[in-house]
């Protein structure tokens, strides 16, 4: 979830550039209400589909704070199990804290340039696709990594 329109258009071309190997369904929202809205719709109502693989969640999100965000995710029964990892500009300790006692999986400083983001992208492939063992959307049992 990214508010920032140049970012967003960043964080799409690393997904697209460097993870040939996974076809990635990408929901960007412009603000946490948006970020709410999309995970509601991808999964917190059965009738709307499977929920997402991975969450990616700019802590600093308008409207709705990322906080807030992690919270609805992680006391959802359908989502809690979603791994969410926190992707911020922020170095402050207490949002690092937060996110954790918020039951965020990791926290991702945002990189400053292009090589450092494509970087980031493909440790994130690396680990959550290749390496983890996720739940499958459907059944409860693990998600293939072309999946996600």
């Amino acid at each position: 979830m990214e508010d920032d329109e140049p970012s967003a258009y960043l964080i799409k071309r690393a997904f697209a550039e460097r993870t040939a190997k996974v076809e990635w369904d990408l929901c960007f929202a412009k603000d946490g209400q948006d970020a709410l809205e999309c995970l509601h719709a991808n999964g917190t109502a059965q009738e709307n589909g499977p929920p997402p693989d991975l969450v990616l969640l700019d802590w600093n999100l308008p409207k709705v704070s990322g906080g807030e965000v992690l919270r609805a995710l992680k006391t959802s029964e359908q989502l809690r199990t979603v791994p969410v990892l926190v992707f911020s500009a922020s170095q402050e300790e207490t949002d690092i804290r937060d996110a954790y006692n918020g039951h965020a999986n990791g926290f991702i400083p945002k990189p400053s340039d292009i090589e450092d983001l494509y970087a980031v992208i493909e440790n994130i492939e690396n680990f959550w696709v290749h390496t983890v063992r996720l739940l499958s959307r459907q059944s409860g049992g693990p998600v293939s990594p072309t999946k996600i």
